[in-house]
């Protein structure tokens, strides 16, 4: 990847588009007048433009850049904090101080949510394989406002860590977190949003296999879960118990360790 700065820089964005390339090992280019498009063709790499407001990234297969959202996270957040039922908090049974390894981060809308349960005596440490998302998400993280300050802690408080599920598995210690997060690409093809299929083409396309949910199993103290198609064969597959959702177009499984 290349970063450089919007049309219109400024000394404060060349200096935060550098730190931002130091960070991430990565090359800064001045713009120098030059088009995003323009310099994807030069440079035959993705693009990462620092704004004034906010970053977004140009990948070289895409035409449409990419931007940080947690989509429909913050509100679903809100209306946790109201008392209202969440999903993947019933099927996950988080609690306050839980510890969360999210192996699929993708925009962290998950992971967010979990924050936001376990609280600053919990931890959720969040997995992205793909370096383009890894990049988008955890500096929209660092940076979004919901205007809401606990939703706010919630998402500055979620670990990012630049790796695949599964190298990170098989180093990490036995029973080191209470619950273990998977949520894989669909098999089964789901019509989405315009931005959501662009994320699909980035995401890490690694199956969730026998010996990955292995490794989970042993990593999880609690329970291992995993977010599906509703027709998916994976819950079947791997033994997960499917908890079934009426009108939900994808459902959780779960598998519970311990005594």
């Amino acid at each position: 990847m290349i970063v450089t700065t919007s049309g219109r820089s400024t000394g404060h964005l060349v200096t935060r588009a550098k730190k931002i390339a130091d960070k991430y090992d990565l090359f800064y280019k001045e713009r120098n007048g030059v088009s995003v498009e323009t310099m994807k063709i030069m440079f035959q790499d993705d693009i990462v433009v620092v704004g004034k407001d906010r970053l977004y990234i140009s990948p070289q297969n895409q035409s449409e850049p990419l931007f940080f959202h947690p989509s429909l996270a913050i509100i679903r957040a809100k209306r946790i904090l109201k008392g209202e039922h969440d999903p993947f908090i019933t099927s996950s049974q988080l609690r306050k101080g839980k510890s969360v390894l999210d192996c699929t981060l993708g925009l962290g809308a998950d992971s967010i949510i979990a924050s936001l349960i376990v609280g600053t005596c919990g931890s959720v440490t969040a997995l992205e394989g793909n370096p383009l998302l890894f990049l988008l998400t955890t500096e929209g993280l660092a940076t979004f406002l919901s205007g809401n300050k606990e939703i706010d802690q919630a998402i500055r408080s979620v670990e990012t860590v630049h790796t695949d599920y599964y190298s990170y598995l098989k180093q990490a210690d036995s029973d080191s977190f209470d619950i273990v997060y998977f949520d894989p690409m669909f098999r089964t093809t789901v019509h989405t949003s315009t931005s959501m299929q662009q994320i699909r083409e980035q995401a890490i396309k690694s199956d969730l296999t026998t010996e990955i949910l292995k490794e989970a199993k042993r990593v999880a103290k609690e329970r291992v879960i995993l977010k599906d198609h509703w027709k998916s064969e994976r819950f079947r597959e791997l033994g997960f118990k499917q908890l079934k959702r009426k009108n939900s177009v994808f459902h959780y499984g779960i598998i519970e360790l311990g005594d």
